[in-house]
């Protein structure tokens, strides 16, 4: 049976195609290709600025402390899933071995036999290779009995807790990691932006060095130090923060918690930030401009856990429409605190005032970079503007808004300066007041604000909502907001506390214990800085190839090598003249602020940090007909990174409106006798309804995705949960198989809140019982349908007779003739190219033909 006849997938309808907006789409891409040099000529402007803040070291602390939770936090996310490991990870739950390689990675196992009329395993080394390009790695496409799976959950829980408390700390992150996506991968039916999240944070602190503090490793290290007379403690020289040489100590002492980079850090901040403003900015339905998103997404019956249909009624037009605008707009705006961060981190360090042609240089940068997102919103109104009845005309709005953010600018402008050359003093209760810069980003642009609103929100989710673990692991990034000091000092302040409460061996000073002493002559300190004339001329060559792409001209990878051949150049001319001369005061940072790096490793570093925030900049852009026409090809040199990385995202959260609709998935099973049962999957039956709701269950989750209740892009797993139902009730009814399963879809209305507010609160039970409708989804055949029956070798594994001859119905995926038509074609291909090259190589040239000719 063919992949299409089997219902495999049940395709949504396309959207509808806007011919204006498709119009709109190579201005639109070329606006946003100049933002894009712009920002990067900013960088370049400033990038002495750039390399302090991106390659400096930091207090291993935060890091440390982060690892701890963020290991615990992870386990737990993946233990959530505990009751429904067989279904989604093994043999004998949704997908067998082999279908769960054609469904899910099936261009990776192109090459691979399915054992049924062709040997199991890769074909030849090709087929191997095909495999390893990615980018779905787990061990469970080879091995996925349960027993298996079980072996590899319990390795995963041993090296994450390895991990946690900081044993081989590099080597069991990554591998922890990697165990990770080997079990989720395996089948994204239960994935959410919740595993996107943990997914991303662990490839940067894997990245990072958080084995330095609170750590198994570092305690270690420090005994062996102590034993040998190198190691700085408290209340002896350097008080654990190292000591330089002297006559006691000629070698000089090791301080206790040693520097780390700073950048893996400043990824989990960026990252952070990514997620709120992508979610903020995706969230422009008609239900969260009227302010009623929090309305709905509190009366979910998969999602509250206690009933708050009367506080709906009483809150939900007044208090959940503020709550809802103010998360919104704090979402939307949240990577100001990453703006305001970095000023106050600026002004701290006093970094040298920019003067002369590069001052004016940035501000007409900036001033640049303005007005084309200016022009980037104006091009895009006709088709996000819809005029009607008692609105203003377009082109009103647009004249209103071009002048408001031409205002914008100015005001922003005029405040910066204002704020960080003639502050304003204000007296009041008798004292005088100074508000600057570092005030105003500390309060308007400042974590104590941001942050507060997001452990006020979170907080108010995890009370209210049963998300999973949603909102633990975001109150938990907001941890790499503090810096390695500031956590010390927290942990201190804690630990008092429990000392006055009668815990013993805790501190009984505030002061913690110093991080390393930066002044101490460790690190790197060298000249070398990559030249101006090798970053204009990269990104020259760069823009030119995007150019030649955009425009469908040759030359654009020629273009690229050249860019990068220009990097590596300068880089080299800057380590031969530079690379071993201590930096000068205006050279590099100060003494006390050494390079994280040596230069090779400050280029690659500064490399990859940039090429993955753009990467991921690019992958953010809206699946919208106004960016379709370069979208995806604006996106393919990134490709290979984010898949591979597992860093890919997009955080379309209850966007562009939270669902208003209860829906629920209800699995009918008619038995060998012809008697139906309702295995009450959800939460239309009330034992599936627990008040209050404490443990997160995500088969709730999948029920929607399969119902089609998110997206409409689950719906191609009907086939397969039906099949698996009829194997289930095989196998706990002695091998004997049921007729049917039957999947249906129940729905209601939530109830608006201007409805309640008028007419009280609603009882779900009764709006279920009164105002649902049933649909049917899907029928399984099981005795006739392939892989609903149980194999032998899963009826061997649990003592049931084999099935009678002909009676089990496999899955023929017949690769290995479509692998040789594929190589083929390939060979067909690489010969027809051979031939092209042969023929243009054999031309003859016109001047040695007349040569021939003469006498």
């Amino acid at each position: 049976m063919t992949l299409l006849s089997s219902g495999l997938f049940t395709l949504a309808d396309p959207p509808p195609v806007n011919a204006e907006a498709l119009a709109l789409s190579p201005t639109i891409g070329w606006l946003l290709l100049a933002c894009g040099v712009v920002v990067f000529l900013l960088g370049i402007a400033q990038s002495e600025r750039w390399r302090r803040l991106w390659l400096r070291t930091e207090d291993p602390r935060a890091l440390g402390l982060f690892r701890i939770l963020f290991a615990a936090w992870v386990l737990m996310n993946v233990g959530g899933l505990w009751e429904h490991f067989t279904f989604l990870f093994t043999d004998e739950g949704l997908f067998a071995t082999d279908t769960a390689r054609e469904l899910l990675a099936r261009e990776q196992f192109a090459g691979y036999g399915d054992g049924i009329g062709e040997p199991a395993g890769f074909f030849d080394g090709r087929a191997l290779l095909q495999f390893l390009k990615g980018p779905k790695y787990s061990l469970l496409w080879f091995w996925d009995s349960p027993t298996a799976f079980w072996i590899h959950f319990w390795g995963f829980v041993a090296v994450t807790v390895a991990f946690m408390v900081g044993w081989r700390t590099r080597l069991m992150g990554v591998l922890s990691l990697l165990a990770m996506h080997s079990i989720t991968l395996r089948n994204p039916l239960f994935m959410e932006g919740t595993d996107l999240v943990y997914s991303c944070m662990f490839f940067y602190l894997v990245l990072s060095r958080c084995g330095h503090a609170y750590s198994v490793d570092n305690w270690l290290r420090c005994r062996r130090l102590a034993r040998e007379g190198r190691l700085s403690l408290p209340g002896g020289p350097g008080e654990g923060a190292g000591a330089p040489p002297s006559l006691e100590h000629p070698q000089g002492l090791l301080p206790i918690y040693r520097r780390v980079p700073g950048w893996p850090r400043l990824l989990m901040m960026a990252q952070v930030a990514t997620i709120y403003v992508y979610g903020g900015c995706a969230k422009n339905g008609d239900v969260w401009l009227r302010g009623d998103s929090l309305y709905y997404a509190l009366n979910m019956d998969h999602f509250y856990r206690v009933p708050p249909q009367y506080l709906s009624a009483v809150f939900g037009t007044n208090l959940f429409r503020l709550m809802s605008w103010v998360v919104h707009v704090w979402q939307a705006a949240f990577p100001l605190v990453i703006v305001g961060m970095v000023a106050r981190w600026a002004l701290r360090e006093r970094l040298p005032a920019l003067r002369g042609a590069q001052l004016w240089l940035v501000r007409g940068l900036w001033v640049a970079l303005g007005l084309l997102a200016l022009a980037v919103a104006e091009v895009g109104f006709p088709v996000h503007y819809a005029v009607g009845k008692g609105k203003p005309s377009l082109a009103a709005v647009q004249l209103g808004f071009a002048a408001g953010w031409l205002a914008l600018m100015l005001g922003i402008a005029w405040l910066w300066r204002r704020l960080r050359d003639r502050p304003f003093h204000v007296r009041m209760f008798g004292r005088e007041y100074v508000l600057d810069l570092e005030w105003f980003c500390g309060w308007f642009l400042g974590r104590r604000m941001f942050l507060t609103i997001g452990v006020l929100f979170h907080g108010h989710l995890l009370v209210l909502m049963n998300i999973g673990m949603f909102a633990p692991i975001m109150l938990l990034t907001y941890m790499v907001f503090l810096n390695g000091e500031e956590l010390a000092y927290v942990l201190r302040a804690c630990g008092m506390v429990l000392g006055r409460l009668g815990v013993p061996n805790m501190p009984t000073q505030l002061r913690p214990i110093p991080g390393e002493d930066p002044t101490l002559m460790v690190g790197h300190r060298d000249a070398a800085r990559l030249p101006l004339w090798a970053s204009v001329g990269a990104l020259s060559l760069g823009t030119a190839a995007i150019a030649l792409a955009g425009l469908g001209l040759p030359g654009a990878r020629g273009t690229t090598v050249a860019g990068v051949l220009v990097l590596l150049l300068g880089a080299t001319l800057a380590w031969r003249r530079d690379g071993r001369r201590i930096a000068r005061g205006d050279e590099g940072p100060p003494l006390d602020r050494p390079w994280a790096y040596g230069p090779w490793g400050r280029f690659l570093v500064g490399g990859l940090v940039i090429y993955h925030i753009t990467a991921v900049a690019v992958w953010c852009m809206p699946d919208k007909q106004c960016v379709k026409s370069f979208r995806a090809a604006a996106q393919d040199p990134f490709r290979l990174w984010l898949t591979r990385t597992q860093t890919a995202q997009g955080w379309s959260m209850f966007a562009p409106n939270p669902p208003r609709h209860n829906v629920f998935l209800k699995v009918l099973v008619t038995d060998a006798d012809g008697v139906e049962f309702d295995l009450r999957s959800d939460m239309y039956d009330p034992e599936r309804k627990p008040i209050p709701w404490i443990l997160n269950d995500r088969i709730f989750k999948m029920n929607r995705r399969m119902s089609g209740g998110e997206s409409g892009k689950g719906d191609w797993y009907q086939t397969w949960y039906g099949r698996y139902h009829c194997r289930e009730w095989a196998l706990r009814h002695g091998g004997v198989a049921p007729q049917q399963v039957e999947l249906k879809k129940v729905t209601y209305r939530i109830p608006g809140p201007e409805e309640v507010a008028r007419g009280g609160y609603y009882i779900p039970e009764l709006q279920l019982a009164q105002h649902s409708t049933e649909r049917r989804l899907h029928v399984t055949r099981c005795a006739s349908e392939p892989e609903a029956q149980l194999s032998d070798e899963v009826r061997a594994r649990h003592g049931l007779p084999a099935l009678p001859d002909g009676a089990y119905k496999p899955w023929k995926k017949d690769r290995r003739s479509k692998w040789e038509r594929r190589e083929q074609v390939a060979k067909q291909r690489e010969e027809a190219s051979a031939k092209a090259r042969e023929k243009a190589h054999e031309k003859p040239n016109p001047s040695d033909e007349k040569q021939e000719r003469e006498p």
